[in-house]
């Protein structure tokens, strides 16, 4: 399956170290605005305090995990798919409008675990969710 990813879950992969993740990255096809760089770097002091892993350990799994990971960058997007996703995510949480605009963008559904920009973007007409559960049992099935 093609996703976009949500930065949020990126965070969570990181802090957390868990292999879940890099198995997750491996069995799809996963893309992610150019802008979730920018957030790692705004945040890698507070990732690093809270990673459950030794530094050394964290930049292991993070090049593992961008290995997998497609990187586009902001021009890549058209500027009515990007008005289209600020428009939505304006009111809402205007930080989540690169990967609304890339999910738009590229037809492909945005995995998120931010339950509330989910939920208002529903109420204004975008549908396109993934949870990571539902690509757990996906990965899950392709392996059987």
């Amino acid at each position: 399956m093609k996703i976009v990813l949500d930065s949020n879950i990126i965070f969570s992969a990181l802090i957390s170290g868990k292999e879940l993740y890099i198995d997750i990255v491996r069995a799809h096809d996963v893309y992610v605005p150019d802008f979730v760089l920018n957030e790692l770097a705004k945040y890698e002091e507070r990732l690093l305090e809270k990673a459950k892993l030794s530094p050394h350990k964290f930049r292991g799994f993070i090049r593992m995990l961008f290995e997998e990971i497609i990187v586009i960058p902001k021009f890549a997007v058209s500027d009515d798919n990007w008005r289209r996703a600020y428009n939505l995510c304006k009111d809402v949480d205007e930080k989540d409008t690169p990967f609304i605009a890339l999910s738009i963008e590229l037809k492909m559904p945005l995995c998120t675990n931010d339950k509330r920009l989910k939920e208002r973007l529903e109420n204004k007409g975008f549908v396109d969710f993934i949870t990571v559960e539902a690509l757990m049992k996906l990965s899950e099935k392709e392996v059987s």
